[in-house]
């Protein structure tokens, strides 16, 4: 059975109260665990697994669980409907879920049978250019459909990532979806961190120390500008790191799991990153530069280190800019061009930069950063992701409303 996108029922939850009698709300969030815990003993596959097969889930999933007031469990996607009704609310961490290469048919069945309201935060469609329109499969359809028929409040329970998405959601008849951005948007606490962005950018003549997020070895579009990036990074004086996040033989590489990885995906990775050294020098190349992290505080405590955070991945960029450091996307495709855009990241087309010598100075020069613009957008910002959380019967942690410059706000 599919849920017609017009099938908008009411879904209600009362919550528990607390010892102060203030009602506080049971909320089911759908991620497999709120931590690896001490991650540098356990085997990759049970790693891989823990973050969804990307470390960069972990920036909107940790983003969503400091943000929301209440009781915040853990449970994985497939938890059945008999569990996921025993909660006030189920609250999706979304990705770019909304595209040809997703089938979800399994998780709509579960959500058509859950009978509390649901909230999907952060959803994507991804394609590769606002030009081009998506394509889904039925059951992904049908699992976005189960999710807007399950509103607990007056307007609609999806916040997209940008308005691309909430145009792709209205071709399939879900008119209402709220045009949001990513969450990760507001995990520094502070109202004022683009300003305490750009004073520190703004000292350093020509940026040292870099770190790379990352890409993939198939990624042919930024081989080049990789390169460069890397080749920057290495600097023996001021020592940088290339961060990963995806996919699974680019995040071994990182933990050394060399033996795991088939001979010809680790020379298409070698070739893509280093392809002048030997076998050899890769490998140790690989010790010595490659990193990939379990937890987001740890994360971010990392990129403070470096003047400048650089690559294809928004998530370890964003992760950079919520640490206070610079950071600068360079987008491939419609899903990290529209983050950038709603969150106000710092990015560049791939096209802009392919065939430009990169150097340090040039780095510089390419990216100027206006603190207080900034930080106006990211205050608008999450006030209407505060205005979504309350429309779904939800409420924020009073942070929120600091960044959000409203009356509600405590210091």
């Amino acid at each position: 059975m599919r849920y017609r996108s017009n099938d908008k029922r009411r879904f209600s939850s009362r919550g528990e109260s607390d010892d102060g009698g203030k009602m506080v709300k049971k909320i089911a969030l759908l991620w497999a665990t709120e931590s690896l815990g001490i991650y540098s003993n356990k085997a990759f596959d049970t790693l891989f697994k823990g973050i969804g097969h990307n470390n960069g889930n972990l920036a909107f999933v940790y983003s969503i669980a400091s943000q929301l007031e209440g009781n915040v469990k853990y449970l994985p996607w497939h938890t059945s409907p008999d569990v996921l009704n025993k909660y006030d609310a189920v609250v999706i961490p979304c990705a770019n879920q909304f595209g040809k290469h997703t089938e979800l048919s399994g998780l709509a069945k579960i959500f058509e049978k859950v009978e509390k309201p649901v909230v999907a935060i952060g959803l994507g469609a991804q394609a590769d250019s606002f030009e081009a329109d998506v394509e889904v499969a039925d059951g992904t359809l049908a699992w976005v459909n189960a999710i807007n028929a399950r509103r607990g409040g007056s307007g609609s329970n999806i916040y997209t990532r940008g308005p691309y998405t909430s145009r792709q959601l209205a071709r399939f008849g879900i008119e209402d979806s709220v045009v949001g951005g990513c969450p990760s948007h507001f995990i520094a606490q502070s109202a004022n961190l683009g300003r305490t962005i750009q004073k520190a950018w703004n000292t350093i003549k020509i940026p040292r120390a870099i770190s790379v997020a990352g890409g993939h070895q198939s990624w042919a579009k930024v081989r080049t500008i990789e390169q460069q990036l890397i080749a920057m990074m290495m600097d023996p004086a001021c020592l940088g790191q290339y961060v990963v996040q995806s996919m699974g033989d680019m995040i071994r590489i990182s933990r050394g799991a060399f033996d795991e990885i088939e001979p010809a995906n680790l020379t298409k990775i070698h070739k893509h990153l280093v392809p002048h050294y030997t076998h050899d020098e890769f490998l140790a190349w690989c010790n010595n530069y490659a990193r990939s992290f379990y937890d987001v505080p740890a994360w971010m405590d990392s990129l403070r280190r470096y003047d400048l955070t650089i690559g294809p991945r928004y998530h370890g960029t964003q992760l950079a800019i919520q640490a206070g450091k610079m950071g600068v996307v360079v987008t491939i495709d419609s899903r990290t061009e529209e983050l950038c855009s709603q969150t106000g990241v710092p990015y560049i087309p791939h096209e802009k930069l392919n065939g430009v010598p990169l150097t340090r100075a040039v780095l510089k020069t390419l990216f100027p950063f206006d603190g207080a613009a900034y930080d106006a957008f990211r205050q608008e910002r999450a006030q209407n992701y505060i205005n979504f959380i309350e429309a779904n019967g939800l409420s924020v942690k009073p942070f929120m409303h600091k960044i959000a410059g409203d009356e509600r706000a405590t210091s």
